[in-house]
């Protein structure tokens, strides 16, 4: 093979397809529209994609661990084993650090099965794009702007439901002025025309930057960890055209494994902080649109 014609596409490890690729020329192809039954088809207009059965695993992986432990604890049976003690740790530093904070004592109740549901499932989806041969859907801003769909649309109607109707919380994105001041009797009234719809954009704007946060830092370090490996692959095949490139390949590879181990551990530390970010700036949207006046 020409050297020219060997090529690297450095966005194909978060990119959705039908496909799941394991070497190079091998994959898995998943189900394609007309591959499924015809009352699905309309629900996957584009077929059963990669991101899908990743989600798809995601959900399945929450359920079988928290399942089973919401069952023992309504037992009232005292946590036992360390797999258990961590799992519950999870979900009380939920409580603690982002419900209870983010939206105060009296309401952060009713949004805890939110705020956990959002927490795991963002989180098992940043981690599973470190697992070899897999993705993560975070990377794709589709993902992420759904899930930012679901919390815009709940910290809204919750707002509503606060402020006694949509008249009521509208009255909220109106800053107050004091107009008692001869200079802001005039100024005050398009100053306040003017910062309601500041207000009332940047409602829109906090949703579109819990999308794009949590996805731009995904697609950013997945891409880099992409092309820091494929390092590997284009000495190898510079290897077989060039003596240099052949007596350079095993240091590009023992320099490209030890930056993709480091690169890894940081990216293991950004999955947890960006679905920590995510959950606890919902909580303080939540947490302002129910209770403005603080």
């Amino acid at each position: 093979m020409a050297a020219d014609e060997y090529k690297i596409d450095p966005f194909a490890h978060v990119a959705d397809s039908l496909h799941i690729q394991l070497f190079e020329g091998v994959t898995i192809d998943l189900p394609r529209r007309e591959d499924l039954p015809g009352f699905l088809q309309p629900i996957f207009p584009h077929g059963f994609t990669k991101f899908m059965l990743l989600e798809l695993v995601a959900a399945i992986i929450i359920l079988a661990l928290f399942l089973p432990l919401a069952r023992r604890i309504a037992t009232g049976e005292p946590p036992r084993g360390r797999l258990w003690n961590f799992l519950e740790w999870v979900l009380t530093f939920v409580r603690d650090q982002v419900a209870r904070p983010g939206i105060g004592e009296h309401d952060y109740k009713r949004f805890l099965p939110l705020l956990w549901t959002m927490f795991l499932f963002i989180l098992l989806m940043d981690l599973i794009g470190l697992v070899p041969f897999m993705a993560s859907p975070t990377a794709s801003l589709a993902v992420t702007g759904v899930l930012a769909l679901v919390c815009f649309i709940i910290i809204h109607v919750n707002g509503v439901q606060a402020n006694h109707g949509l008249r009521g919380y509208m009255k909220t994105f109106v800053p107050p002025i004091d107009t008692n001041d001869p200079v802001m009797k005039w100024l005050g009234p398009p100053i306040k025309v003017m910062m309601f719809f500041l207000e009332i954009l940047s409602a829109f704007i906090r949703a579109i930057v819990l999308a794009v946060r949590l996805f731009a830092n995904m697609l950013a370090g997945h891409t880099v960890l992409f092309i820091i490996l494929a390092f590997i692959a284009m000495i190898g095949h510079a290897a077989y055209n060039s003596a240099v490139a052949d007596k350079l390949f095993w240091p590009v590879t023992a320099g490209s494994v030890l930056m993709s181990v480091a690169l890894s551990l940081l990216e293991l530390f950004v999955a947890c902080l960006q679905a920590f970010v995510f959950v606890f700036l919902t909580a303080i949207y939540i947490g302002l649109a129910m209770h403005p006046q603080h």
